[in-house]
């Protein structure tokens, strides 16, 4: 439909369009029949009920063409490409709605301490563009060891489905990716059935009995492996995004005081009962009988890490136990508690169910 006022908007970003442009737009000969009859339909072998919508401004000689699908658009845009001097697109430019398509990209590590620049390094040889976005929360604003990327794909390649950084699986998720094999991480088919050497891409052997030499998940060359790879950066650099590193707390530590003869405080860790022999000037010794100092050891030396960690996080507010599980070192503990928080349907017993948790630790 034309626009009655003549005026032409911005080629908003509307998926599977293009927009074709006349040079000379008062030529009618190559007007709206034109560019449905001979480009689209002669030209891109676009038939018409493969066309969603049209949006013309004969005046200024602009159409904007919306295809019904995915498929459509890009095999028009595909022809485009393999014909750009075509003939019958003389005096016509024909701009696809994306000249780049802009694919969100997610990236799982199994591990949170694989240093970002080094993923970024990897999933950078298959895109032309590659931003990032941010880290993934969950809905208790914890990090979920995700991120998230804009990217540009190059031309025909797909970043891997599944990749390693020395002993981490690392996994990408974009909309539209073909089906892949978790085994040897290629697109094309399932793990059911896959023979490939996940070593040197071959079929017919597994990776034990390869002989061809292993080489470094990161930079791809022989002769060393990740550990010991010289391309990577001494320090590993804190990854960018709104949630930084958060600091962690994962042992308790107690000042001695006069008070710690209450069973309560001295079951908050070992570090107490050894302090208590560090006094400072001023201080008077507190006088405790050697049976109670004999019970209080023993029941301290009882005491599990769970313990430990249920007693000294369950005075501590939930943005404090946040800032240490984001961070927590065990990766099966990490993933139970996270697997905790997420199965939870009510946020009110998130808490309790986390300290339980910590409290079975052995």
């Amino acid at each position: 439909m034309a626009a009655e006022d003549g005026s032409v908007p911005a080629f908003v970003r509307v998926k599977h369009s293009v927009r074709i442009i006349a040079a000379d737009p008062e030529n009618r000969e190559k007007g709206l029949a034109y560019v449905v009859q001979v480009v689209l339909e002669e030209f891109g072998r676009v038939s018409r009920r493969e066309i969603l919508a049209i949006q013309d401004y004969p005046k200024r000689g602009i159409y904007d063409i919306t295809f019904d699908g995915e498929g459509i658009y890009r095999s028009f845009v595909g022809i485009l490409e393999e014909c750009p001097n075509d003939p019958r697109l003389g005096g016509f430019k024909i701009v696809p709605h994306f000249a780049e398509e802009e694919k969100f990209l997610v990236v799982k590590s199994y591990s949170p301490f694989v240093p970002l620049k080094e993923i970024e390094a990897v999933l950078s040889r298959y895109c032309k563009k590659l931003v990032f976005s941010g880290k993934i929360l969950n809905e208790l604003g914890i990090w979920t060891s995700k991120y998230r990327f804009k990217a540009v794909f190059e031309k025909g390649v797909f970043p891997p489905a599944r990749f390693r950084l020395g002993t981490v699986n690392i996994d990408c998720f974009f909309n539209g990716m073909p089906e892949f094999c978790k085994r040897c991480r290629l697109y094309g088919h399932v793990t059911d059935g896959c023979v490939r050497c996940q070593n040197c891409g071959k079929d017919g052997h597994e990776v034990k009995s390869c002989s061809v030499p292993k080489k470094c998940n990161f930079c791809l060359q022989e002769g060393h492996l990740y550990a010991g790879c010289p391309q990577r950066k001494a320090k590993e650099e804190k990854p960018k995004g709104n949630a930084g590193k958060l600091p962690v707390q994962v042992e308790p530590t107690t000042e001695s005081s006069g008070e710690e003869a209450s069973a309560g405080k001295a079951s908050q860790g070992k570090l107490a009962v050894k302090r208590k022999k560090v006094e400072k000037k001023g201080k008077q010794k507190p006088e405790v009988s050697a049976t109670v100092e004999t019970v209080e050891t023993m029941v301290v030396e009882s005491l599990s890490r769970g313990e430990r960690l249920y007693n000294f996080f369950k005075e501590k507010s939930n943005p404090e136990i946040q800032a240490a599980l984001s961070d927590w070192s065990d990766e099966d503990e990490y993933d139970y508690l996270a697997k905790c928080i997420n199965e939870t349907p009510e946020k009110k017993d998130i808490r309790k169910k986390v300290l339980d948790y910590m409290r079975s630790l052995k």
